[in-house]
């Protein structure tokens, strides 16, 4: 059975993601529908691109994930599926697939044409919901097999995203920045194990202040800062029962820096 994802800034005040889903299951009803988050904040595009990357590992080859984080629908902003790790991403392109296919060199960008919209008997597109009439039946068909990304239209090229994966540095630096903050305050940067693995003994930096590396969250004293990694194989900061946004005055976007320790 495969799976469909949904991820969007919708919340659940409102109707929108129940409408999308009927999309869904109107085309695809033997489709596992499972949804990863709905309460991002409105308009924000590089979280759901971080949310995405974190867990596409997580979930089976023929995965489709669509992500509905839209400030510029109705407007020039093409909608676009990538083929990413045996998995395929529905999404507008404004940044919110950038960090996936950076991670994932080898991915393909299709740009949906406007032939779709016939060739599945869509209805006119409204100026204000896209999610609902283009992105929702189109991850549908797509998860059941009835059409192809190749198909959609030509390869496109995504435009870039806020986000990066961890990089390192000529000096042998190893930079990151925090890409989002969880509902626990806690810090999630877009530092990959793996590369933290590369750096002996390495000294993490947030905001001047040296942060421990630690292997569970018991393993900090009460109030201290303390970097680990977590589920997702990231490097991420945390204060024990507390909130390192807040001791840390930390915003996303914000650096993160690794290094080896001097002398």
């Amino acid at each position: 059975m495969t799976i469909l994802t949904l991820t969007s800034d919708f919340g659940l005040h409102d109707p929108y993601v129940g409408i999308m889903k009927s999309r869904i299951v109107q085309r695809a009803p033997q489709l596992q529908v499972i949804d990863l988050t709905h309460q991002l904040e409105p308009f924000a595009i590089s979280a759901a691109g971080y949310w995405l990357y974190c867990v596409q590992p997580q979930f089976p080859p023929g995965t489709v994930h669509l992500a509905v984080v839209d400030p510029g629908v109705g407007g020039e902003r093409a909608v676009v599926v990538l083929e990413a790790g045996g998995q395929c991403f529905v999404a507008p392109d404004n940044g919110l697939l950038g960090l996936l296919a950076q991670a994932w060199p080898a991915s393909v960008a299709y740009r949906v044409g406007s032939a779709v919209g016939a060739r599945l008997a869509l209805p006119t597109l409204s100026a204000t919901f896209h999610g609902r009439d283009l992105m929702a039946p189109l991850a549908a068909e797509l998860a059941a097999g009835r059409i192809t990304p190749a198909e959609l239209g030509p390869i496109h090229r995504l435009g870039s995203g806020a986000l990066r994966p961890g990089q390192f540095q000529p000096d042998g630096t190893l930079l990151g920045v925090v890409g989002v903050i969880d509902r626990y305050g806690n810090l999630l940067t877009t530092i990959a194990a793996s590369a933290l693995g590369e750096i002996a003994n390495p000294r993490i930096q947030f905001g001047g202040q040296c942060v421990r590396l630690v292997r569970t969250y018991l393993d900090g004293a009460r109030d201290e800062p303390i970097a680990l990694i977590n589920s997702a194989g990231m490097l991420e900061l945390a204060v024990r029962e507390g909130s390192a946004a807040r001791k840390l005055n930390a915003r996303a976007g914000d650096p993160v820096v690794v290094n080896m320790p001097a002398g």
